[in-house]
């Protein structure tokens, strides 16, 4: 009976067991549909459905190689100037995992940030992928007329 109950032990405490690794890589996105609406003030409101694929530069990490269905929220001064954004999106690996993440930009045009900067955060998952968790940073390098591409970096744990 003790040797049973030991092994059980031994079984739950292994399925618990959190994996946690830094990883970066890059990012490209390609523009959706976009509604914008005009606010009194001259300032207006962007909203846009994108697609995003994310590359690990390790590629055997989970998180290579995933498609993103997204969508974000874009405050734009009446000068052009883009004030804040936010966003969210769900990755999906092509064998039915999913992981879901915000996002948002922390700054602009800074001396440490030459286009735009931000963070981000895992918050859901399905299948190989439920109990994400993790957070890190990202920097657009480049914007195109039809989306956008840059780098991101951070830490993930998983079940």
């Amino acid at each position: 009976m003790r040797i049973l109950q030991g092994t059980l032990t031994l079984v739950l405490l292994c399925s618990l067991v959190q994996i946690s690794h830094a990883q970066d890589g890059r990012y490209a996105t390609h523009d959706g549909s976009q509604m914008v609406e005009q606010l009194p003030d001259g300032s207006s409101v962007m909203t846009s459905h994108y697609s995003q694929i994310t590359f690990a530069n390790d590629m055997n990490n989970l998180m290579d190689n995933m498609s993103g269905d997204c969508m974000g929220r874009f405050m734009i001064s009446a000068e052009g100037v883009v004030g804040s954004a936010s966003g969210t999106c769900v990755n999906d690996d092509g064998d039915g995992n999913t992981a879901s993440f915000w996002w948002r930009m922390d700054k602009m045009n800074t001396a440490d940030c030459a286009d735009m900067c931000g963070s981000w955060g895992y918050y859901a998952g399905t299948g190989a992928l439920k109990g994400i968790n993790g957070n890190g940073t990202w920097e657009r390098t480049k914007q195109f007329s039809n989306g956008s591409s840059g780098f991101w970096s951070g830490t993930v744990t998983t079940m």
